[in-house]
């Protein structure tokens, strides 16, 4: 009963985080206006990018979401990593709760078995593909901060930068 409504809890957050997507042709991409990209005033360029992040925050986490996903086809080193550590999860979430297994004299839980394969996991992706991850890392960021710079802060978002911009004058 608790999982059910545990569920509907986080169906109902996925709903409402996915409703604040933006249209991406016409407001995110902007593909029949050409005012809308645009290169700020330096002054105008932090508030402008705040107040971008606000307004597209759901189409910036799709598109990170989708750069993660092409950077995992494109090097096969991560296309085995990712398949190789699911397996492994899979095969430990799976167990009951109260898994033990005897090792000599030792106990070890189910919770010891999840820390030792988090630091597993963690030891060899930084080991073999933090190249990869940080270059993914860095390309995404860079065309969200990009993206954000350099597109005008749409009507419906222009009250936020007002407002802020009314209490930086305030604050001065």
């Amino acid at each position: 009963m608790a999982s059910t409504s545990t569920s509907a809890v986080i169906v109902k957050q996925v709903e409402a985080f996915l409703k604040r997507m933006r249209k991406w042709d016409t407001e995110f991409l902007c593909v029949k206006s050409k005012d809308a990209f645009n290169v700020p005033k330096p002054e105008e360029l932090l508030p402008r990018i705040t107040a971008n992040l606000d307004y597209f925050c759901v189409n910036y986490a799709v598109c990170l979401t989708l750069f993660a996903l092409i950077s995992i086809v494109i090097y096969p080193q991560l296309l085995v990593m990712v398949c190789v550590f699911s397996g492994l999860w899979y095969g430990l979430l799976t167990r009951p709760g109260h898994l033990r297994v005897q090792v000599g004299a030792q106990v070890i839980t189910k919770k010891h078995l999840t820390y030792g394969l988090s630091a597993l996991n963690a030891v060899v992706v930084l080991v073999f593909a933090r190249m990869m991850i940080f270059a993914t890392i860095g390309a995404s960021l860079l065309f969200v901060l990009v993206h954000a710079g350099l597109h005008s802060v749409p009507a419906n978002a222009k009250g936020k930068l007002a407002e802020e911009g009314e209490q930086a004058a305030d604050q001065a």
